[in-house]
C-alpha cells in the first residue's frame, strides 16, 4: 500500500515544491544527491522564500512557526513508507531540531487527514536526517571511508542520523541500519 500514499502525497504536494531529480537521485542544494532506490519515491521542499507553501501565515508570526526543513522524500522500500525529514546545514547544525520538529509535524498532520478521510492507512515510519558539511577545504587525497550509519538523539524521532561531509547519499543504507 506504500506506493498508493506515495501516489497520494503527488497529488497532494504541488508540483512546484517537488524537488529535481535525475535517474535515482533527489537533488538538494549545495550539490547533495540523495539516492532513493527504485522510482518509488517523492521529494519536495516546503523551504522555499520565493513561493511559502502556508500562504495564510501572515504578519508577526510566533517564534519558528514557519521553520521548515529542507526537503521531505517519502519512500516505498519492501511494503513500509518512510519519510525521511532532512535539513542541511553548511557551518554549524543551528536550529536543526526546530526545523526538522516542523516537517515532521507537517507530515504527521498531512496523514492525520489522509486517515480521517479514508485515502490512506499507512503509518510511516520517520527517519530526522541532519546534513551538515563542516569542513570548509576539501578532503586530502581520494580516500572514501564507508561507515554504518549512526543513530542520533533528538527528542521527535525514534530513528535520527547525521551525516557530515557527504555529498551523495544512498536513503538505503539508513533504513537496512534500523
Amino acid at each position: 500500500m506504500s506506493k498508493a500514499a506515495i501516489d497520494l502525497i503527488k497529488r497532494t504536494i504541488k508540483k512546484d515544491y517537488h524537488l529535481q531529480r535525475q535517474s535515482k537521485n533527489w537533488f538538494l542544494a549545495n550539490d547533495v544527491k540523495l539516492r532513493a532506490p527504485g522510482k518509488d519515491s517523492l521529494g519536495f521542499s516546503l523551504d522555499n522564500a520565493q513561493k511559502p507553501p502556508f500562504a495564510f501565515f501572515e504578519g508577526d508570526l510566533p517564534e519558528h512557526m514557519a521553520k521548515m526543513c529542507d526537503a521531505i522524500i517519502a519512500l516505498s522500500f519492501r511494503q513500509h513508507l518512510y519519510l525521511f525529514i532532512i535539513e542541511q546545514k553548511t557551518s554549524s547544525p543551528g536550529e536543526y531540531k526546530k526545523q526538522t520538529s516542523n516537517g515532521k509535524y507537517f507530515c504527521e498532520w498531512l496523514f492525520s487527514l489522509y486517515k480521517e478521510h479514508g485515502h490512506c492507512f499507512d503509518e510511516p515510519i520517520y527517519i530526522g536526517l541532519l546534513i551538515w558539511k563542516p569542513r570548509e577545504s576539501p578532503p586530502k587525497g581520494k580516500t572514501s571511508h564507508r561507515s554504518k550509519p549512526v543513530l542520533g538523539t533528538h527528542h521527535n524521532f525514534e530513528y535520527f542520523f547525521e551525516e557530515k561531509n557527504n555529498q551523495r547519499i544512498c536513503l538505503q543504507k539508513f533504513i537496512r541500519s534500523l
